[in-house]
């Protein structure tokens, strides 16, 4: 049983700094309109890399995604990160930026 909890959380409760930086283009298809972005708050803090391996598997189990990103200005009790997947391919292989 994972000790990890996903948190889905509303981006307007997100400072703009985070919001700003997010999906510009998808680096499969080069699909570079609205990519939707969610995302979430990973609690207890993501620590070590077994940790970072025992996320990953939830977040395929419970989001189905095989990856997120980490997002640096974190919360107090957590991490926040966040998923995305191009609508026109389902790549996720995004490129992100400002």
């Amino acid at each position: 049983m994972t000790k990890f909890n996903l948190t889905k959380v509303d981006p307007s409760k997100l400072s703009n700094e985070i919001i700003e930086f997010g999906p510009i283009e998808c680096m499969e298809c080069e699909f570079d309109g609205p990519i939707p972005i969610d995302y979430f708050l990973v609690t207890p803090e993501i620590e070590t890399e077994k940790d970072d391996q025992e996320v990953q598997l939830l977040i395929e189990q419970q989001l189905g995604y095989k990856s997120f990103n980490g997002i640096g200005c974190g919360m107090e009790d957590g991490n926040l990160i966040s998923v995305c997947r191009c609508p026109k391919c389902g790549s996720e292989d995004i490129f992100q930026d400002f």
